[in-house]
């Protein structure tokens, strides 16, 4: 029977889905495929490009690619921490790397089931959730780590969290909060509303915990954007800030440093240590005493960076031994240990 693809709607879906399984399933040849619809060869070849597109069709690499695999092996031998390494392909920018990576891994989370994946804001992320291919995956849930702060070259939390939970059919949960909030009497009654304390809870208890890694300093994203002024920012510093994750800034043995005047509205460096699995998502050598930071001081279970960041992790001296390492995380979910 020979038909013509159609052009829109749900039976161009299915007339994807169609040539996909012919083509995948069968061995079908293009050709073959086009004569059996009575279309074009060209026409079955936009048709597979866009089943990918759409995620009807996903292809995966399951040989890793040489420097990606020796890169992450070296990393997870000199630091203590599982590590993933995003090889920058052409242009491709430092975190664009970094996000793929990360999206690889989030699918194969999502992919178990039954899991609780916690998550951070940030560019880097924002991009992680949007490289995340869709597919239907069975009982997971998304939740904000942290209350909501945004700018012209952030991505609040929200959003990342919006954005991932659409791309693996998950139900989501937000943190009804802003990220910062003067010390004192207003924080202690936003702290004990009702959704705050159920969604950190949610946070809390997370089988895999999705951070991002920001700097001290002038360039540090919450500066740029005025949230952290100059003068908070100064303090920081001068106090040993080297890095910071979930509006939280540690030193270089990844001990808090208290920002003046500001309390934050999230997960705190403690529920990070107490967590199952913490996974620090960077990229670009600029994030390179940040993030080593953060593995020093037992912050983070495993790290998912580009290349530059690994080679200059790699490049520097003896890593101190960490003053609380993060054990090696146990994960359990509805669907079995893993």
């Amino acid at each position: 029977m020979s038909m013509v693809g159609p052009a829109d709607g749900g039976d161009r879906r299915d007339f994807l889905a169609e040539v996909a399984w012919l083509h995948h399933e069968h061995h079908l040849t293009q050709d073959e495929i086009a004569r059996r619809f009575d279309v074009s060869r060209s026409t079955i070849s936009r048709a597979l490009a866009d089943a990918e597109r759409q995620g009807i069709v996903q292809v995966v690499v399951t040989v890793p690619i040489r420097r990606e695999s020796r890169l992450a092996a070296d990393l997870a031998a000199r630091l203590g921490v599982a590590a993933s390494v995003g090889v920058r392909v052409g242009t491709e920018s430092s975190a664009a790397a970094a996000a793929r990576a990360a999206a690889r891994l989030v699918e194969r989370v999502g992919d178990a089931g039954g899991a609780t994946l916690a998550v951070s804001w940030g560019r880097t992320l924002a991009t992680m959730a949007g490289m995340v291919r869709p597919r239907a995956t069975t009982a997971v849930r998304v939740v904000d780590a942290v209350g909501h702060a945004g700018g012209e070259r952030m991505t609040p939390a929200v959003e990342v969290t919006r954005t991932l939970a659409a791309a693996l059919g998950a139900s989501v949960v937000h943190l009804p909060s802003p990220a910062f909030v003067a010390a004192g009497s207003s924080y202690d009654a936003l702290a004990a509303s009702e959704p705050i304390v159920r969604a950190l809870g949610i946070a809390r208890a997370a089988d895999i915990t999705l951070v991002s890694i920001g700097v001290a300093g002038e360039e540090s994203q919450l500066h740029v954007e005025g949230l952290v002024d100059g003068p908070a920012m100064a303090h920081l510093v001068a106090a040993g800030a080297a890095g910071e994750t979930l509006a939280r800034w540690y030193d270089a043995a990844g001990g808090e440093v208290a920002a003046p005047g500001l309390t934050t509205v999230g997960l705190s460096l403690a529920d990070l240590r107490a967590s199952r699995r913490v996974v620090a998502v960077a990229g670009g050598v600029e994030k390179t005493t940040a993030l080593r930071a953060a593995i020093a001081g037992g912050l983070v279970h495993e790290i998912v960076i580009d290349d530059s960041l690994a080679e200059a992790l790699l490049a520097e001296g003896a890593w101190p031994a960490s003053r609380d390492a993060a054990p090696a995380p146990t994960i359990t979910h509805r669907g079995g240990a893993r």
